[in-house]
């Protein structure tokens, strides 16, 4: 059984701010221990579920959150930001199963602990096929086209919610904590979540073994659209190849299937939040 885990850092225990995950923050450094947790209580879990091969995937910000030394020896660690595919660079047809850990609401959900899509201010919404979407969706869809079963959510209880409209009942949840205002959360103690994850982790490996986990995918061609908050962002955008300038603040890329269409839209992600905030992913 081969594994991916894409671990994002707004949806991990005790995080509630930005200065939780923003690197130079006060508070960074204590949201990494936060971070660690939990991504290792999801490799351990998906071990003892009968994973092989567990290949996690840094998908925050810098992507460099992580550090080797601190993650589980039974995991290989992919670190780095230059990735065609993002959060989910690694992933690939030949994985039984992936966990998204640590993952948070989409821009605009009411309550939503740290809500954004992709940027946090640079990005008013992203579309597949004309829905919205949020980086859960985005990226379930990536999966599911690859044929590979989401088969665990871990983030708030808004992030919970998601994951049942995007993935119905099938994937294990866990929500850490509950959404107060987008910077505060009613947060969980770390001895219940850290062990809440490891057994739905365990679950889901050995429900995707048994087949018990179904996938839902993106129609192939599939068309992306992301609105921006300014009409500059859009310009810088659609300078990127492939990109076309479908309005003052849009911009959208098109291809025959969902992986290509996911790899022109991270270009494009890219190109036009160049020099943005931090708080993303």
């Amino acid at each position: 059984m081969r594994v991916f885990i894409s671990a994002d850092m707004e949806g991990i225990t005790g995080v509630a701010a930005a200065e939780d995950v923003v690197r130079g923050e006060p508070e960074y450094d204590r949201g990494k221990e936060l971070l660690h947790g939990d991504v290792n209580a999801a490799i351990e879990g998906a071990r003892a579920g009968g994973a092989t091969e567990v290949l996690v995937n840094d998908s925050h910000s810098s992507m460099r959150n992580l550090d080797r030394a601190a993650v589980d020896d039974r995991a290989t660690l992919v670190r780095g930001n230059t990735k065609p595919r993002s959060m989910m660079q690694g992933l690939d047809a030949d994985h039984d199963c992936a966990l998204l850990v640590g993952y948070h609401a989409k821009a605009g959900t009411p309550g939503a602990v740290l809500n954004h899509t992709f940027f946090g201010h640079e990005l008013l919404r992203l579309r597949v096929g004309g829905e919205e979407i949020g980086e859960l969706g985005w990226n379930a869809r990536l999966a599911a086209a690859l044929g590979v079963p989401v088969g665990l959510v871990t983030g708030d209880d808004a992030t919970v919610a998601e994951a049942r409209g995007e993935l119905g009942d099938a994937p294990e949840t866990v929500a850490v904590k509950e959404g107060i205002d987008r910077f505060t959360a009613a947060c969980r103690p770390a001895d219940e979540t850290t062990e809440e994850i490891r057994a739905a982790a365990r679950r889901a490996v050995e429900r995707a073994e048994r087949g018990e986990v179904e996938t839902r995918g993106a129609e192939s061609p599939t068309r992306i659209e992301a609105d921006w908050a300014t009409t500059n962002l859009a310009v810088r955008a659609a300078a990127s190849p492939g990109v076309e300038r479908a309005g003052g603040r849009t911009t959208a890329v098109e291809a025959d299937s969902y992986p290509e269409t996911y790899e022109a839209a991270v270009a494009m992600l890219r190109a036009g939040g160049a020099g943005g905030d931090e708080f993303y992913g």
